[in-house]
């Protein structure tokens, strides 16, 4: 068995037992989230006790750009577990120290986590970390006429296919040009790599002008359409209704529900802003800059969506 082989079979073990989630964590899940993204490999912090890893907190590298052209590699936390039986022993001290020093020697400039309403405090008080301003849960109207988009069912075989090689030929533009706010940039191979997740269940949704990822999903026991990620394939005169949008999302998923999260400038929205509080696990952005340079407290996103992380 090699090291990486047996680096990520920890992992997997400590992720199934403290989050016990269906269907469960898998090497082949870790392995593409942890070594297979274009930008680089996860930095993972960890904590063993013998052959046991009692914490593990891993950052995804992910690039920022803003209106200027700057660009910032933030490290995308995730996976944040400490082994119950190891709580007391400042285990989840050492395990954010870790990925604090991993990420710095991957060279990335700052961390961005989405974390919920029981790790976000914690991270704010006891880590010194800074909240950024909270994105908006909507419960999108329908306009009465549907953009028109081509949809698809994502497939390995699609992601290999010319239609797709095609439309995310180039990559994508970016939602605003705004100097010192940042958003994710997208590119083919990124698009490629996120919509190849194990298990995951997306849709793809595109024109001359858009690409629009998208999943259905349940909450309280009703179907939801998630647009999860609007993407520009070329500059907009003006933002695009997301009603528009939804429409497209309520004929192909076959539901009168759908929700967006976060904030996007060349998106029109209108809706029901669902309040933070009344969803299962309210979502709150937190930051810690690794390089000195790095202006945490100057730092504004420009645009973050479902996609940008890892819950879908």
């Amino acid at each position: 068995m090699n090291s990486n082989y047996e680096e990520l079979a920890r992992t997997v073990t400590l992720l199934n037992e403290v989050f016990a989630v269906d269907p469960p964590y898998s090497l082949e899940g870790l392995s593409w989230y942890y070594r297979d993204n274009p930008v680089g490999c996860a930095a993972v912090g960890a904590v063993d006790d013998g052959d046991i890893r009692t914490g593990n907190y891993s950052l995804v590298p992910q690039v920022f750009r803003d209106g200027s052209g700057k660009t910032v590699v933030l490290g995308l936390g995730v996976d944040l577990a400490v082994l119950p039986a190891a709580r007391r022993a400042g285990t989840f001290r050492r395990t954010v120290e870790d990925a604090y020093l991993q990420g710095e020697r991957a060279g990335m400039d700052s961390i961005i986590g989405v974390a919920n309403a029981n790790s976000a405090p914690r991270m704010e008080s006891a880590l010194g970390w800074r909240t950024l301003a909270p994105l908006p849960v909507t419960l999108v109207l329908p306009s009465l006429s549907r953009t028109r988009l081509e949809s698809h069912r994502v497939t390995g075989e699609f992601l290999r296919s010319p239609r797709f090689n095609a439309l995310a030929e180039g990559g994508f533009l970016p939602p605003s040009r705004s100097s010192g706010y940042f958003e994710p940039e997208w590119t083919g191979d990124y698009l490629r790599w996120r919509l190849a997740r194990p298990g995951a269940q997306y849709s793809l949704h595109v024109n001359e002008d858009l690409v629009v990822v998208s999943t259905l999903t349940r909450m309280m026991r009703l179907p939801f359409a998630l647009v999860l990620k609007v993407l520009a394939r070329r500059p907009l005169e003006a933002p695009v209704s997301l009603g528009g949008i939804a429409r497209a999302m309520i004929a192909h998923h076959r539901t009168p529900l759908v929700v967006h999260w976060g904030k996007n400038p060349m998106l029109r929205v209108r809706g029901i802003r669902l309040p933070q509080e009344k969803m299962p696990s309210p979502l709150t952005i937190v930051m810690h800059g690794l390089k000195p340079a790095f202006d945490e407290a100057g730092f504004e996103l420009g645009s973050f969506e479902f996609l940008d992380f890892d819950a879908y």
